[in-house]
C-alpha cells in the first residue's frame, strides 16, 4: 500500500513539473520583476551599443511578449517612431545596474527600421522613463549610436550622409538625473550650420509662466525658459557662438526662482553657477562660479537677451 501510495505521489510530482512552464510564456502563471528582468542579458558599465550591432539579426523566439513590456516597463515605448497598428518585435539586450538608476536596453525591430532604447529603471525596478538611443534604415540614411560610461553620462551619436561621401557627425552628452530625467551637457557637431536653426532640446516643454520663452541674442545664442515642476522652478537651455564661432557654450539644467524676477542655478556635478535677472521682455545672465565644461575659455555665459514673440497658433 505504502509503496502504491508513492508511485501515486511521484507520478504527481513529474506531471506538476512538466506542466510547469516559464512564466510570461502565456501560461496562467505571472510573469514577476525577476522573470522579465532575467530575460535581458546582464552587463556592466561602461557599454556602447553601435548602428551595425543593432542590425544583427535575432531568433524571432527571443522576442519579448508585448503584454511583459506594458507590465514592467511601458505601453509607449515605441511611440514616435514606429506606425500605431506597425507590427514590431522587441527583443530583450542588457540588463545594466548603474549609480544613480538601472538600465535595461532592448531593440525594437520593424519593417523598414530598427531602433533601440534605454530604459531607466529605479533601484526597485520601477520604470521611470526611456530614451531613443540607436536608430538605423532611417529614409534619409541617418544611423544613431549610443555610449553609457561609469559616471552616467550617456552620449548619443547621429551620422547623416550628405552629398557625395560626406558626413554629418553630432554628439549629444547628457547627464541621467535619479529620477530617469536627462539633462543635455553639450553637444559636437561638424555638421553644416544653417543661420537661425538650433536644436532646442526643451522646445516642446510648457511655457505658462510669465518668465517662459525664447530670449536671443542674435541669431546662433539664445536663452531658452520653460516651466518648472513648480512655480518656484524652471527649465533652461542656454547656447552661444561668439568670436566668429572660435568659442561656444552650451548649457542646460533647472533654476530656481529666488526672488520676483531673478533666478539661480547650480551646477550639483562641478562648481558652476548661472544668474538669471529678468525684466521687461529681457534677461540677463551671468557666471557665479566656473562653467568651464561647458564652454570655451575665452568666452563666457554672460550679456543680455531679448525675448522673441511667440507665434500666434492658427484657429
Amino acid at each position: 500500500m505504502k509503496r502504491f501510495l508513492l508511485v501515486i505521489l511521484a507520478i504527481g510530482i513529474l506531471a506538476a513539473c512538466k506542466n510547469k512552464q516559464k512564466s510570461g510564456d502565456g501560461t496562467k502563471e505571472p510573469m514577476t520583476l525577476a522573470d522579465f528582468q532575467a530575460l535581458f542579458t546582464p552587463g556592466t558599465l561602461p557599454y556602447k551599443l553601435a548602428a551595425d550591432s543593432l542590425q544583427l539579426k535575432l531568433a524571432d523566439s527571443l522576442a519579448l511578449d508585448t503584454a511583459a513590456v506594458r507590465q514592467f516597463l511601458t505601453d509607449t515605448l515605441t511611440t514616435g517612431t514606429f506606425g500605431r497598428n506597425e507590427k514590431v518585435k522587441i527583443f530583450p539586450l542588457q540588463r545594466i545596474s548603474g549609480a544613480v538608476v538601472d538600465y535595461l536596453v532592448l531593440k525594437v525591430a520593424g519593417k523598414n527600421q530598427t531602433t533601440g532604447y534605454l530604459c531607466f529603471l529605479d533601484k526597485k525596478g520601477k520604470y521611470l522613463s526611456r530614451i531613443r538611443v540607436a536608430n538605423t534604415g532611417s529614409s534619409d540614411g541617418t544611423t544613431t549610436s549610443f555610449n553609457l560610461d561609469s559616471k552616467n553620462v550617456l552620449k548619443i551619436n547621429t551620422e547623416k550622409k550628405l552629398t557625395g561621401s560626406r558626413t554629418a557627425l553630432k554628439e549629444d552628452f547628457f547627464m541621467i538625473n535619479n529620477d530617469g530625467s536627462i539633462t543635455l551637457i553639450m553637444t559636437n557637431s561638424n555638421g553644416p550650420t544653417t543661420p537661425g536653426q538650433i536644436f532646442n532640446p526643451i522646445d516642446t516643454l510648457p511655457r505658462k509662466h510669465k518668465f517662459s520663452g525664447d530670449y536671443t541674442s542674435g541669431e546662433m545664442n539664445i536663452v531658452s525658459i520653460r516651466d518648472g515642476e513648480d512655480a518656484k522652478t524652471f527649465q533652461f537651455f542656454i547656447t552661444f557662438s561668439k568670436d566668429n564661432g572660435n568659442c561656444k557654450g552650451e548649457l542646460s539644467g533647472k533654476g530656481t526662482f529666488i526672488a520676483g524676477n531673478r533666478g539661480e542655478f547650480k551646477d550639483k556635478e562641478s562648481s558652476c553657477g548661472l544668474s538669471f535677472q529678468f525684466s521687461n521682455g529681457r534677461v540677463s545672465i551671468r557666471e557665479i562660479g566656473g562653467c568651464g565644461a561647458y564652454r570655451g575659455i575665452k568666452c563666457f555665459f554672460e550679456g543680455g537677451f531679448v525675448k522673441k514673440a511667440e507665434k500666434k497658433k492658427k484657429k
